[in-house]
């Protein structure tokens, strides 16, 4: 073996450790790339997927409750199938079906403006990638010219060591620019294949979101069609029909009924409560008054009394001196008592401050209450309405909201429940008072949570939703402004 090594063997050995250099950062750059990361959080993205999240929610609730109608009316005899309970099923199954249309509508363009963002998001990321990618091409270039055998020729060729650290340090330097392009790139790759994936999924539910817009489309248009022909049914049989259109009719105003009695009572008693505290403070205004009129008519007569000793000590004063000297004060006026001014306490509304505490201001709340239930579908509006499929004009003291069986039922504000009572055909009622006369009405209750004299606060549970003979569940939401009753829907929040 020569002891003398040939001038070629440090080329050799260097151009070998730099392409053994460059191929180990390829190596680790493509192993990186086939580790898929979390993207990033993108706030405009993560507001569209929240709303996202509240539709499904709530096209969950509905197909729930439009289940549990198919399921009532799959259920029935060929008999009930022709009544008016099944009449108000597929009624009630229209509306719940409109609702989700619209609902898979709104998911649409969620979808749609999410589509969008991440399309954006990925071309943002594709031109960084190819930024980055030729950044890290010049500098592999660079390391593999400068950082091989010239920068080492240079490390060997210092006339010094201090020389030779320095250009090793340069050396450093092109190392450090592969690890950070390297670095960057497999980032910006993994965002690239997040957002593929995340718009290929967005596409796939699009498609799907599409076909089930489409079924509940054919299934709303099949249920009309079931509406007109059960009608038409009804109609021929028009014994029947007016039979139990009577029965409709009076199972509504039998609610209704029972619902003003109890509000009526609920009401007279306030009114006697507040009529009582009015008695309290007018006795006690009466008192004040009285207890001030003495008081100022001892005190007059003590300003009199010693108004007539000032006069009679001025004129022993007089007779001891015949002239009055010069500079001599005038004569002081006689002091008359001043009057006061009565306060009078002003009369309570006769609401304890404990429930002023815990409700809302009704006279500022209109259009921010809460909804007593969540995913709710409005199927029968406040007020008279002509009902264009039975022909009869139906009054509604609140509004009946469609949801799915065993609902948690909240309070709209905090109260003091005052009345509980329960119908047959409609469940458990529950009365809740606020301030300044104001009352909220829940019925149709299953299973309830508070009792009598309870003080709630709002949204606090009241119970759950009763099961109803036609299928599904309804709420009856009402509120009274005194003996004048209010349209909920305005109340409410938009």
């Amino acid at each position: 073996m020569n002891d003398i090594v040939s001038p070629g063997f440090f080329d050799r050995v260097l151009r070998k450790a730099a392409v053994l250099f460059l191929s180990l950062f390829f190596f680790v750059f493509v192993l990186s790339l086939s580790v898929v990361a979390a993207p990033p959080v993108n706030s405009e993205i993560s507001r569209i997927m929240k709303e996202r999240a509240a539709v499904e929610q709530n096209l969950q609730s509905l197909k729930q409750q439009l289940r549990e109608y198919q399921s009532k009316l799959n259920l029935t005899t060929r008999k009930e199938s022709q009544s008016f309970k099944a009449l108000e099923n597929i009624r009630t199954q229209i509306i719940v079906l409109e609702k989700i249309i619209s609902q898979n509508q709104s998911y649409l363009e969620k979808l749609d403006a999410d589509i969008e963002q991440l399309r954006e998001k990925l071309q943002g990321n594709r031109e960084i990638y190819n930024r980055v990618s030729d950044d890290f091409r010049r500098t592999a270039v660079s390391v593999y010219k400068y950082g091989g055998n010239r920068d080492v020729e240079h490390v060997f060729g210092a006339g010094s060591v201090n020389s030779a650290l320095v250009r090793a340090q340069y050396m450093g330097f092109f190392t450090r620019a592969v690890r950070r392009n390297v670095t960057e790139l497999q980032q910006v790759a993994v965002k690239l294949e997040n957002n593929r994936i995340e718009l290929e999924q967005s596409y796939q539910q699009k498609a799907a979101m599409v076909k089930e817009q489409e079924r509940q489309l054919q299934t709303w248009a099949s249920s009309k069609k079931e509406k007109e022909a059960l009608l038409d049914r009804l109609q021929k049989n028009k014994q029947e029909y007016a039979a139990q259109l009577v029965v409709v009719q009076q199972k509504r105003k039998k609610l209704q009924s029972r619902i003003e009695s109890l509000i009526l009572a609920e009401q007279r008693a306030v009114e006697a409560e507040h009529e009582r505290q009015r008695k309290i403070f007018e006795s006690k205004r009466l008192e004040m008054q009285r207890a001030l009129a003495k008081k100022e008519k001892s005190e007059r007569m003590a300003t009199s009394i010693t108004n007539k000793e000032r006069i009679a000590a001025k004129k022993a004063q007089l007779k001891k001196t015949e002239k009055v000297p010069l500079g001599a004060p005038e004569k002081a006026p006689l002091t008359t008592p001043t009057e006061k001014k009565v306060v009078v306490p002003v009369p309570p509304n006769g609401d304890s401050p404990e429930l002023e505490r815990v409700s809302a201001d009704f006279d500022n709340a209109s259009g921010s209450l809460p909804w007593p239930v969540k995913s709710g579908v409005v199927a029968q509006k406040f007020g008279s309405v002509e009902d264009k499929d039975l022909k009869i004009v139906t009054t509604n003291n609140g509004i009946d909201i469609s949801v799915p069986a065993n609902t948690p039922v909240r309070a709209v504000s905090g109260g003091k429940v005052v009345q509980i009572a329960f119908l047959p055909t409609f469940g458990n009622i529950v009365i809740i008072r606020h301030p300044k006369s104001y009352l909220t009405v829940y019925a149709n209750l299953g299973q309830l949570n508070v009792v009598k004299d309870d003080l709630i606060k709002s949204q606090q549970l009241l119970g759950v939703s009763g099961k109803m003979t036609e299928g599904g569940s309804v709420v009856h939401f009402e509120i009274w402004k005194g003996r004048v009753k209010q349209n909920p829907e305005k109340w409410l929040k938009r």
